[in-house]
């Protein structure tokens, strides 16, 4: 017979769970299996709603005196319950205002002494539930859909996730292409159709861990950067190339475009060189009609000739792209969209770069053009993400 000493001295498996139809997935699992004993970590508004169980124990995270979400102390919740070995799994409930990156990172191994939490709970899986019309909706047909994120932020919680749990009442070609979609965005997902056979709680495999160097290195628009020299289509007519040049973007030109739009494109993501900033790396994120340019870091060459001791070492990923006399600078932005016509874009994008005159005319020339995008510092951020994604990618 298993004892809670024995149990407490097992690593609790843990799993993410996001997205619009979050609250009814969990009901479903907890209900499936009643010999297992479910752990759920919410907001104090899904606590007090949630059906009593006697097989759940149902806390709040705990959140700071300005009603955001304490990432200490909800590692000290998760690390108590752990302790306690009272539990089979633990689900966070994440809402859709806050990244689950955000609770994932709890599970990293820390460096230093003491306990680390990793030691005591596993992640085991990010878990989002979403409805497939409204995965057209924000992408395909740019709307904004009520209890949903912004397209990006959603874009983002899709990359991030080992297992998308897709509701349905569409016909079968339009979930197929909601499907196509969501795998493209993260070809290393596991996508799936909800059930309705009651069989929910086998979507969390106390097995199986986390993958953190994968969800980090494996997104779509990745992929599709470093490992793709020419469009692809697939089935459903979705369309997927990079943009590649050596040349940096005129400001004033760029920003026109990228407010014009781009016709199909649901998911454009990567980075991009501007003529006036020269040692900040843009890092573009498109999704649906939404879209934000924000600092992803300094590129290598510009800390490179900063540090006077010459001892910078470049990261072996980028010495195949360096190039002098610019080194790392560069635009590499993956595009994803439907019935697209690539040679266009690609057209539309050029027209944004420097011509020969502009090129000739040297850097000190290129700080004096129009530039309407926002300030911009190697430090500053305008959204929610993680030091992997953002600022040490490029």
């Amino acid at each position: 017979m298993t004892t809670p000493s024995t149990l407490a001295a097992k690593v609790l498996p843990v799993s993410i769970l996001t997205g619009p139809s979050t609250r009814t997935l969990i009901d479903e699992i907890v209900a499936s299996d009643p010999n297992l004993r479910f752990g759920i970590l919410t907001s104090a508004e899904a606590a007090g709603a949630r059906v009593t169980r006697e097989n759940v124990l149902v806390e709040e995270l705990p959140t700071s005196a300005h009603g955001a979400y304490d990432p200490a102390q909800i590692g000290s919740q998760v690390a108590t319950l752990a302790r306690k070995g009272l539990l089979d799994h633990l689900i966070l409930e994440c809402d859709s205002k806050t990244h689950p990156i955000a609770f994932a990172s709890l599970f990293l191994p820390q460096d230093g002494g003491g306990e680390s939490l990793s030691e005591l709970a596993r992640l085991s899986s990010i878990v989002l539930a979403i409805d497939s019309a409204a995965v057209l909706g924000s992408f395909v047909q740019g709307l904004s859909i009520p209890g949903l994120p912004s397209t990006c932020i959603l874009a983002d919680q899709i990359e991030v996730a080992s297992l998308i749990v897709l509701n349905s009442d569409l016909p079968d070609e339009r979930f197929e292409l909601a499907r196509a979609i969501v795998s493209s965005i993260n070809p290393r997902a596991h996508v799936t159709k909800r059930s309705q056979n009651g069989e929910q709680g086998r979507l969390l495999d106390p097995s199986i861990s986390f993958d953190f160097a994968g969800a980090s290195e494996g997104a779509g628009w990745r992929k599709i950067i470093e490992g793709e020299s020419k469009p692809r289509t697939t089935a459903q007519n979705i369309t997927t190339f990079p943009y590649h040049s050596r040349r940096p973007f005129h400001p004033q030109k760029f920003w026109n475009l990228l407010h014009g739009g781009f016709r199909g494109v649901f998911r454009a993501k990567g980075y991009f060189w501007l003529a006036t900033r020269m040692d900040l790396v843009g890092g573009l994120n498109l999704a649906g009609s939404d879209h934000y340019c924000a600092p992803a870091g300094e590129w290598w060459a510009a800390v490179a000739t900063k540090d006077n001791s010459g001892h910078v070492e470049i990261p072996d990923r980028l010495k195949k792209v360096w190039l002098e006399p610019f080194g790392d600078r560069r635009q590499a932005i993956a595009f994803m969209g439907l019935h697209l016509n690539p040679d266009e874009i690609i057209a539309q994008l050029d027209a944004c770069l420097l011509d020969d005159s502009e090129m000739d005319a040297g850097e000190s020339s290129w700080a004096a053009l129009p530039d309407p995008f926002p300030s911009w510092s190697a430090h500053s951020h305008a959204h929610e993400c993680d030091d992997e994604d953002c600022c040490h990618h490029h």
